[in-house]
């Protein structure tokens, strides 16, 4: 399917206000697709408005809020014609430190965004994709690929969004819905400095014998989050989510960026070797040498 034959089917996009759900939104607008940009406050909808075309239109979209999700349904389902052509579930939060430091209230904000959030925007609107035998692209992670240590929580979270792509694209196979995942590495974006300000919230509540114990894995955690290598532009991730809703044959996976191809590399090692790898890296503190594996 080509740009030019998609042009004014609608596709929503989850989490739009900033980082890669703007770039996403506005990236598919420009390609001419009629984008429904979910946003939680309005004056965000009126900033993307103002840099989007004429045929993108805000959305207000709680991932966590039943009947938030319900009314962009029902927007959305009159503006488009009871029909969707694609959804991005974009909409995520992150969420570092080790385990035992990390407020269990916190993983489960985490799950209803990242998990529970993504699942109920899925299945409200599965009925307007089946009619236009639509697409979903759901936004991974690096993590998703391999869990580091210091990241149980947040690699638990994207290990589920692999885990529902996987068995929504063969579910929905027989109606012509299509199910992509796309996984950046570190990408330019607002989450960087909210991750560093709520992981030093948390550090900073954690008991001191337990900052003692986990010293070496939050020094390494703080070098790798002021310092990422290997840095891209949310542009390199809405380049994918368009091909992954406009190419004829959208690959079930994107890895955008070195990392995610170190990390799949990685993964594939055997676990002992894997685990020596992360050990040596966590005793060492030299970044490199596991990035470079």
């Amino acid at each position: 399917m080509t740009i030019r034959e998609t042009t004014q089917q609608a596709v929503v996009v989850t989490g739009a206000s900033t980082g890669i759900g703007k770039a996403i939104a506005l990236a598919l607008d420009a390609s001419g697709l009629r984008v429904f940009a979910g946003v939680r406050k309005e004056a965000d909808g009126e900033k993307l408005r103002r840099e989007a075309g004429r045929c993108l239109t805000p959305v207000l979209l709680d991932v966590t809020d039943d009947s938030s999700i319900a009314r962009a349904v029902e927007t959305v389902a009159k503006l488009a014609n009871g029909r969707l052509y694609g959804l991005v579930n974009n909409a995520g939060v992150g969420l570092g430190g080790p385990l035992e430091l990390v407020p269990i209230t916190k993983t489960r904000e985490l799950f209803e965004v990242n998990v529970i959030g993504l699942l109920a925007v899925t299945k409200a609107f599965l009925p307007l994709l089946r009619k236009a035998h639509g697409r979903v692209v759901n936004i991974g992670s690096l993590a998703g690929i391999l869990a580091m240590p210091g990241a149980s929580s947040y690699a638990a979270s994207k290990f589920a969004v692999q885990a529902i792509t996987d068995s929504l694209r063969v579910e929905l196979e027989p109606f012509g819905v299509q199910v992509t995942i796309v996984d950046p590495g570190a990408i330019e974006s607002a989450l960087w400095e909210k991750g560093r300000a709520q992981k030093k919230a948390i550090l900073e509540a954690a008991p001191q014998e337990l900052m003692d114990l986990y010293a070496p894995l939050i020094e390494i955690g703080k070098r790798l989050g002021e310092h990422p290598r290997d840095i891209l532009s949310p542009s390199c991730v809405a380049d994918d989510v368009v091909h992954a809703l406009t190419s004829r044959k959208p690959k079930v996976r994107y890895l955008v960026g070195p990392g995610p191809k170190k990390a799949s590399r990685l993964a594939r090692m055997p676990v002992r070797l894997r685990d020596w790898l992360l050990r040596r890296f966590m005793s060492s503190g030299v970044a490199g040498q596991v990035r470079e594996a």
